[in-house]
């Protein structure tokens, strides 16, 4: 395998990268390790909007997404969380709030709620979420526990996003999981330049992961593989969305090959997956690695641009 890494992403942001390095909105801030977000108010210099997400697939079928939403403008933020969390069943909510609050000392950093705590590390990144039982509510508490991070690049807004390790802990025990991180942000004065874009990760039992991104207008598809231990970021990828008309009637199957190598395979809906409106759907993925065939469970989301 040819390894692209961050050069991939950078060369296929391109414009949109420009553009929002001269708006100005800061990248990632810092804080103290382990330090619980204070909330501090200072007023950023350029109102923005910043998307945080956080999408987790274990081998067993489990999938937690959180999209953290939060708009910078004057003197408030708007905060906009939708958690989830399938452990077998439906998709669950974890967290769901609407809210307005004061600046935040780094806007683009995800502030605590009443059912959610938050840990960050040095560089902003995002060591845990706490979940925690909410009034008049049983549920056990779920943490999700960022472990190892095997590949950092920068995203087409020139925000961080990487593919690492990590665990859903639950009162049954620790699932451990491949979880995906992507930050975006837009100065608000800068019109929405691209489309909403489909996500795919998936983990599998050996610890192996994969992440394709279905490429949006202008853009091509990419992915980020973590086979074996050795981690790679590919930008030459065919991706082709499922085929209504293909011999045998309806065929549900996303189908996907990286130029230049033996990797390809295909994703599917699970059987008794109900694909409501078609935004979060987990699936089930078959990879070709040479002769190997590797099995993986995840799921497919579908990602607005900020």
């Amino acid at each position: 395998m040819g390894r692209a890494g961050g050069d991939v992403i950078g060369r296929w942001a391109g414009a949109a990268l420009v553009l929002f390095a001269c708006a100005g909105p800061p990248p990632d801030g810092t804080a103290d390790s382990g330090e619980e977000i204070a909330g501090a108010s200072l007023t950023p210099a350029v109102d923005a909007r910043y998307l945080t997400h956080l999408l987790f697939a274990a081998d067993d079928g489990t999938a937690f997404i959180g999209s953290f939403d939060q708009t910078a403008e004057g003197e408030e933020l708007r905060l906009d969380y939708d958690v989830r969390l399938s452990d077998g069943d439906a998709w669950r909510s974890l967290v769901r709030t609407h809210d307005t609050v004061s600046v935040a000392r780094a806007a683009w950093r995800l502030l605590p709620t009443p059912a959610m705590a938050v840990r960050v590390g040095d560089a902003g990144q995002v060591v845990s979420l706490l979940f925690r039982e909410r009034e008049g509510e049983d549920l056990d508490p779920v943490r999700l526990v960022a472990g190892e991070e095997v590949s950092v690049w920068t995203g087409p807004t020139g925000q961080r996003e990487s593919l690492g390790l990590a665990a859903l802990e639950m009162s049954d025990g620790a699932v451990p999981g491949i979880l995906f991180f992507r930050r975006a942000a837009r100065a608000l004065s800068i019109p929405v330049a691209s489309t909403d874009g489909r996500t795919f990760v998936f983990a599998d039992s050996l610890g192996n992961g994969l992440i394709v991104h279905a490429g949006t207008v202008g853009q091509p598809a990419v992915a980020h593989t973590w086979l074996h231990g050795v981690e790679a970021a590919w930008g030459d990828v065919t991706l082709e969305s499922p085929d209504p008309g293909r011999t045998g009637g309806s065929d549900p199957a996303w189908r996907f090959e990286i130029s230049g190598t033996t990797v390809r395979g295909s994703f599917r809906p699970l059987m008794d997956e109900d694909p409501g409106d078609g935004t979060l759907i987990r699936m089930e993925a078959t990879v070709y690695v040479g002769t190997e065939v590797l099995h993986f469970n995840g799921f497919a989301a579908t990602l607005p641009s900020p």
